[in-house]
């Protein structure tokens, strides 16, 4: 009998301990080729130095700089140069296993983003189905024609524009796993940038148990 408790009392130790793990745990054993310029010391010692409420930045493998911004159990965002960002976030699926989600944006000269999903093992996940909305969903109600008066480019004009060469912005954070499209205007010249600007929203999707489901705003 007390091999028997002694056995239930490990195992279910061992679960407490693997439901224990998180983005923290996640990032410092990831594999060095997710990112090439931190090794592994970067990301222990970034790790490290955001729980002691010390600027959570170190030298990477080009002798720049990468920060930690923020670190939550599920959550954590980095600076990785002056032009590139990046967050991880374990989402659920319905069967309650943690999957990673990582976003790999740059900021500039355009801002852009590419996401992916991963198991715990680093493994590509491709049955993940990311939303692609049509250059039309990120401006709602707005009609085609409408125009600015003083250069008469119309918002159609606008959408052709961007359709030729499409960049879009994908973020989320900490707490709920929502996640924001924002259309990159940054390539269009000053007058459709600036009628884009005018009808522009943010596309949002909550992530639901394996799938993303798109919020109204």
């Amino acid at each position: 009998m007390k091999r028997i408790i002694f056995f239930l009392i490990v195992s279910f130790s061992h679960c407490l301990i693997v439901h224990a793990g998180n983005i923290a745990d996640v990032f410092t054993s990831m594999p060095d080729s997710i990112f090439p310029l931190l090794t592994a010391k970067n990301r222990s010692d970034m790790v490290d130095f955001y729980k002691n409420k010390m600027e959570a930045k170190v030298r990477n493998r080009l002798n720049s700089y990468a920060r930690m911004d923020t670190l939550t159990d599920d959550y954590l965002r980095l600076t990785l140069s002056g032009a590139s960002e990046a967050e991880m976030k374990l989402l659920q699926t319905e069967d309650s296993t943690e999957i990673i989600c990582l976003i790999r944006s740059i900021t500039a000269p355009v801002g852009d983003s590419q996401i992916q999903f991963f198991d715990k093992d680093w493994q590509r996940l491709e049955w993940v189905d990311v939303p692609v909305p049509a250059t039309g969903e990120y401006f709602g109600e707005a009609v085609a024609d409408s125009v600015a008066e003083e250069t008469k480019v119309t918002l159609a004009d606008v959408q052709r524009s961007i359709d030729d060469l499409r960049f879009v912005r994908i973020a989320t954070g900490p707490g709920a796993p929502v996640f924001t499209f924002t259309l990159s205007v940054d390539e269009l010249n000053r007058d459709e940038k600036k009628l884009a600007r005018r009808h522009l929203r943010t596309l949002r999707y909550r992530w639901m148990g394996g799938r993303f489901v798109n919020v109204e705003q």
